[in-house]
């Protein structure tokens, strides 16, 4: 432009611009109020703008920057405030004939604490079981020791053994201890060429006193027939002796104590086949007559049983088959030969007079309705010397004055009045035969014998 079209004083011409854009038209103003209060003006509302746009990478981001800031930066655009979860992949449905894979149960706190409950008490009772049977079987553990007084019956087991101790007490596990008895007594047999030979245990029955710190094998042990000690004692029992005398010996060389002895012929029933036919009515000592006279060795302090089983082991291998067969001959049973031979002992000055007496007894017990009394001075001793003693009142007394004296009983007595020998047994299967009905000794022993009353009446008056 020329300088000289432009006035002075006036400003400089401006340069001519770039045509721009129409702006929107600007949007109306409130008409203002006065403030009296002197506060700052709101500011002026801008009018409602909607601006949709589908872009999903940019709402994505509008979205991500939503979450990550609870106040977000309004631009214009339109944002919900629980926007649309992503969509999830949709599983496949299962093809036919497949499974539907089951869900995991879940396990409450209460079952898990139940099976551990479960599994401790177990443990425990299976370290209980486990403690007691080793306490049982070897006694680990057993400290203390008291001794425990049972009686066994004849003919036990193990296994019932076995019961009786647990029933006293002195073992806990009782079935684990018959089966560790039964692996033992197989380990000992298995290596037998016939394992069927191998024997089972013999136990003795009777009293017996055990202390209850022992094992099992040690409490098994105390009822066998093996000693307690090696110390050993010979005893001579004569014949004609009693049973009461038999024991009062025993008892005084300590090889048993008398009351047990006692104890053990009263209780028990011995499993021989000479014993099954006693006549057990009234009778005072059961097995009078039965404890063989002869001599023994004993342990010190044996058991009870095992001293008494001598004699009548012994008394077993005495009485013979031939014996038996003779007593058959004679209409007599074993019992009542052995009666009839305890009186001859001990009637018999020697064993010379032992036949010539068996047969005035067998005689007057063939003619029973005519002598029905042996009128034997001996059975009648028999009763005050041992059975009608230590203050026994006068009317027990009296009854078995009537059971064994022969001048009040019948025939021969209730049982045997001592332990015959064998030449007592021998006469009493075999008697001299003689028509003698009486007989009698004089201060020499020297024997007569008569036929009739009046000849003995004769005989005794002429000593």
């Amino acid at each position: 432009m020329d300088d000289r079209m432009h006035p002075p004083g006036a400003p400089p011409p401006q340069q001519p611009v770039a045509p721009q854009p129409p702006l929107a038209p600007p949007a109306p103003q409130a008409a203002q109020s006065p403030n009296p209060w002197g506060r700052p003006e709101p500011p002026a509302k801008t009018p409602f703008q909607l601006d949709i746009r589908f872009d999903s990478m940019e709402l994505s981001s509008e979205l991500g920057s939503i979450l990550e800031s609870e106040a977000p930066v309004s631009k214009g655009e339109i944002y919900f405030a629980n926007p649309p979860a992503p969509a999830r992949p949709v599983a496949a449905a299962p093809a036919s004939g497949s499974r539907r894979p089951k869900k995991k149960r879940k396990h409450s706190g209460a079952v898990v604490a139940g099976a551990m409950a479960l599994i401790l008490a177990a443990s425990a009772l299976l370290s209980w079981i486990g403690i007691t049977t080793l306490r049982d079987i070897f006694a680990i553990g057993k400290v203390s020791s008291q001794e425990v007084s049972l009686t066994l019956a004849d003919n036990l087991t193990t296994d019932e053994v076995i019961d009786l101790l647990a029933a006293k007490g002195l073992i806990t596990q009782k079935w684990l201890c018959k089966l560790y008895s039964d692996f033992s007594f197989w380990m000992r047999s298995r290596n037998l060429s016939d394992p069927s030979e191998a024997k089972q245990p013999v136990y003795l029955g009777g009293p017996h006193k055990v202390e209850s710190n022992m094992s099992l094998e040690e409490l098994l042990g105390a009822f066998k027939s093996q000693p307690k000690t090696t110390e050993t004692s010979t005893l001579v029992f004569p014949e004609g002796y009693t049973v009461r005398q038999v024991v009062a010996k025993i008892g005084k060389y300590n090889v048993a104590t008398v009351e047990e002895l006692e104890r053990r012929l009263r209780s028990t029933e011995f499993d021989y086949p000479f014993l099954k036919e006693l006549n057990t009515e009234r009778r005072f000592n059961l097995y009078e007559g039965y404890l063989f006279p002869d001599t023994y060795e004993f342990y010190i302090r044996e058991n009870s049983s095992s001293v008494l089983r001598r004699f009548f082991d012994n008394f077993n291998s005495k009485w013979t088959e031939e014996y038996d067969t003779r007593a058959q001959e004679l209409g007599m049973t074993i019992d009542q030969v052995i009666t009839l031979a305890s009186i001859i002992q001990m009637e018999a000055a020697n064993k010379a007079q032992m036949a010539d007496i068996s047969g005035v007894l067998h005689n007057r017990l063939n003619h029973i309705e005519a002598y029905p009394m042996l009128e034997c001075d001996s059975t009648r001793d028999y009763v005050t010397n041992n059975i009608a003693i230590n203050g026994m009142d006068r009317g027990t007394a009296e009854y078995y004055y009537q059971a064994y004296n022969t001048y009040q009983c019948t025939g021969l007595p209730t049982g045997p009045i001592c332990n015959p020998g064998i030449d007592a047994i021998e006469a009493a299967l075999n008697p001299k035969k003689h028509s003698y009905y009486y007989f009698q000794h004089d201060r020499n022993k020297k024997i007569y014998l008569s036929k009739t009353k009046a000849e003995h009446d004769k005989v005794t008056t002429d000593l």
